[in-house]
C-alpha cells in the first residue's frame, strides 16, 4: 500500500516536472511567434511607406480619354473667291452704303488680280462716278450697268450687259492704259480718265479706296 502511494505520488511529481516546463515552453514559443509576426508587419509597413512599389505605366497616345482627335482635312484644289478677305471687305463696304454692286466683291478681286491692278481701285471708282451703282445712265429707259462713267461723254453712253461685264472691261482698261505703263497715282490717272475734273475725282477715289482697304468688320454686342 505504501509502495503504491509512493509510486502514485512519485509518478504525479514526475508528470508535473515534465508538464510544467512544457507548458512554460509552449507559452514562450507563442509569445515569440506573436512578437516576430508583429515585428515583420512593422518592417513591411515601413518599407512600403518609404519605398512605395513602382508600377509600369503604359505609354499615352497624347490624347485624353474621350477627347476627340483633331480633324485632318485633305488638300483642296477649289478656289473660293468669296472667302478672300479682300472681296469680303468690298462687299461689307457696299452693304454699308446699300450699293447695287453688293455681292460682287469676288469679281472685283478676281479681275484685279488678273490684270495686276489694285484690288480696290475699280470699286472705288464706282463710288466716285455713280455712288456705287446707284446713279447710272440709262438709254431709252434701259439700264447701262455702267457704274464707272467709262466712255460716257455727251450723248454717248457705253452700255454693259451686266455689272460683271462692266467690272471686266474697266479692269482691263486701267491695266492696259495706266498700270502696265507705270501710271499708278489716281490723280495722274484722272487727267486721262476724266480730264474736266480739277482734283475732286482722284481725291474721292483715294478716299473710298482707303475705306475699302482698311475696312474692319465691327464687333457686334453679344
Amino acid at each position: 500500500m505504501f509502495l503504491r502511494l509512493f509510486r502514485t505520488k512519485k509518478s504525479k511529481e514526475t508528470l508535473q516536472s515534465i508538464y510544467e516546463p512544457s507548458k512554460k515552453k509552449g507559452f514562450n514559443f507563442a509569445k515569440m511567434w506573436v512578437l516576430s509576426s508583429f515585428t515583420m508587419f512593422l518592417l513591411v509597413s515601413v518599407g512600403i511607406i518609404v519605398s512605395p512599389p513602382k508600377f509600369k505605366t503604359q505609354p499615352r497616345s497624347g490624347y485624353a480619354i474621350y477627347a476627340s482627335k483633331p480633324l485632318v482635312l485633305g488638300d483642296s484644289n477649289i478656289r473660293l473667291y468669296a472667302k478672300d478677305s479682300r472681296s469680303q471687305r468690298i462687299n461689307e463696304v457696299f452693304k454699308q452704303y446699300d450699293c447695287p454692286l453688293e455681292g460682287l466683291g469676288d469679281v472685283f478681286v478676281m479681275e484685279a488680280d488678273k490684270y495686276d491692278i489694285p484690288w480696290w481701285m475699280v470699286a472705288a471708282i464706282s463710288f466716285q462716278e455713280s455712288s456705287c451703282g446707284k446713279r447710272t445712265p440709262e438709254v431709252a429707259g434701259v439700264e447701262s450697268h455702267n457704274a464707272w462713267g467709262w466712255a460716257v461723254y455727251g450723248d454717248n453712253v457705253q452700255m454693259f450687259k451686266n455689272w460683271v461685264r462692266g467690272i471686266e472691261t474697266v479692269s482691263e482698261y486701267l491695266s492696259d492704259r495706266f498700270y502696265s505703263k507705270g501710271v499708278t497715282e489716281p490723280c495722274e490717272i484722272m487727267r486721262t480718265y476724266t480730264p474736266p475734273s480739277k482734283g475732286s475725282w482722284c481725291e474721292g477715289v483715294k478716299f473710298f479706296g482707303e475705306q475699302i482697304e482698311t475696312y474692319k468688320t465691327p464687333i457686334k454686342d453679344l
